[in-house]
């Protein structure tokens, strides 16, 4: 199935229903959603927004049109890791890891 047919059913089911799950390898969840809080306070549809939450365990990345957020277990094993650098196209990027 080529790559447009796939973003099609994508941006169809999501125009329809607002939000998809999808399940990969490795115990991965892909949540992709075009909602948010309303004025009235429900959760609807917004245009020209979106989210995206990447999880596997007790784990997970967010993004959404305005935030980058990550989400992990508390723990004294966590080592986090905050580093800054310029990449090869010489914008200055900062990276936070969990390890």
């Amino acid at each position: 199935m080529k790559v447009n047919k796939i973003q099609s059913l994508l941006i169809t089911h999501l125009t329809k229903y607002g939000t998809i799950q999808l399940k990969l390898p490795d115990n991965m969840t892909l949540e992709i959603g075009i909602t948010g809080e309303g004025d009235s306070g429900k959760v609807e549809k917004i245009e020209d927004y979106c989210w995206v939450i990447a999880k596997k365990e007790n784990k997970a990345t967010c993004i959404d049109s305005y935030n980058l957020g990550i989400r992990f277990d508390e723990s004294d094993k966590n080592i986090v890791l905050d580093d800054s650098f310029t990449d090869s196209d010489g914008v200055s990027v900062r990276q936070l890891s969990v390890v």
